[in-house]
């Protein structure tokens, strides 16, 4: 969940917050990956999170709405599908909730819920087309554009699996090769035996034979990333879960090549820190001055 968000609902909601927020309205631009943007405004009794994504449009016909409703409307959460522009931004659509309203022990909930958001939206075309593998159809390959030159393909596999293909781009190939190192353990962990039931996960420099007839992104910089979801991952309690752990796992991954880059820095640095200190202590010490002396022993220094 994004956590400025999360913090601005927490900080408003409930009748306890009523004299905070009676002195601390809110208007506030949010940025977030996958180049999405929030518009927070907050008043003394309602807050509306306004919602920005790149490729809106594509997700609309995957029943977003539907699910966005179901999803808020038993927290009396109100979706509105309609564009507004605020703060010079086209914004897609908007939620507004009571912050007056007592949720109780649901109240972390709740705001951890909105500040999902985007994954909500996100998740969409998995559920509408899980919809379709369970009564029996198989919708062919659907592309998800979720990020500017990278997109999320699903495709139904044998029996009752769904692949879940992922493009990945990564900018320098130092990146690629750390990232190369935590892939192949995703690749390998399913040899644990307590592991056995895990999506099975690959990975390939060239797009996967699923999307053979596609025109897909390609170039040198480019991995494709595969998850074979199997039917107790996507039918059933966990549906949401490996929808989730699937959409975020491109961030997930990226951030640890950075961390990973950052930690090897660290540690060149201390030791070049280290290298400096042993030389700095290193004092070469003077020659000592020979005494000369003529052939009776006295000194002539």
């Amino acid at each position: 969940s994004h956590p400025t968000i999360k913090q601005a609902l927490v900080q408003r909601m409930g009748p306890a917050r009523e004299e905070f927020r009676e002195s601390n309205s809110l208007e506030h631009v949010v940025i977030d990956f996958d180049d999405a943007q929030y518009y927070l405004k907050a008043s003394s009794q309602t807050f509306t999170i306004y919602c920005a994504m790149h490729n809106f449009d594509k997700y609309e016909k995957f029943g977003v709405q539907k699910l966005l409703e179901e999803k808020y409307a038993k927290h009396d959460i109100a979706v509105s599908m309609s564009k507004s522009l605020e703060q010079d931004t086209s914004f897609d659509f908007n939620l507004t909730i009571n912050l007056s309203t007592d949720y109780g022990s649901e109240n972390d909930a709740v705001c951890d819920s909105l500040a999902r958001v985007k994954y909500t939206v996100l998740s969409a075309p998995f559920f509408d087309y899980f919809e379709f593998v369970q009564a029996g159809q198989d919708p062919g390959v659907r592309r998800i554009p979720y990020r500017a030159g990278e997109s999320i393909y699903i495709k139904k596999g044998k029996e009752d699996q769904i692949i879940v293909m992922s493009s990945v781009t990564f900018d320098e190939k130092k990146d690629w090769s750390i990232a190369e190192v935590f892939l192949r353990e995703f690749s390998d962990v399913r040899r644990e035996p307590s592991l056995q039931n895990a999506p099975v996960a690959s990975f390939s420099r060239n797009p996967p034979g699923e999307l053979e007839d596609m025109k897909v992104e390609e170039g040198e910089n480019v991995v494709y990333i595969s998850f074979v979801l199997f039917k107790k991952h996507w039918d059933g309690p966990k549906a949401e879960n490996s929808v989730r752990a699937v959409l975020m796992f491109r961030n997930y991954l990226h951030y640890h090549v950075k961390a990973s880059k950052t930690f090897m820095h660290m540690r060149m640095r201390k030791a070049v820190d280290s290298l400096m200190g042993t030389l700095n202590r290193a004092k070469t010490s003077a020659e000592a001055a020979v005494e000369k002396k003529t052939w009776s022993g006295k000194s002539l220094n």
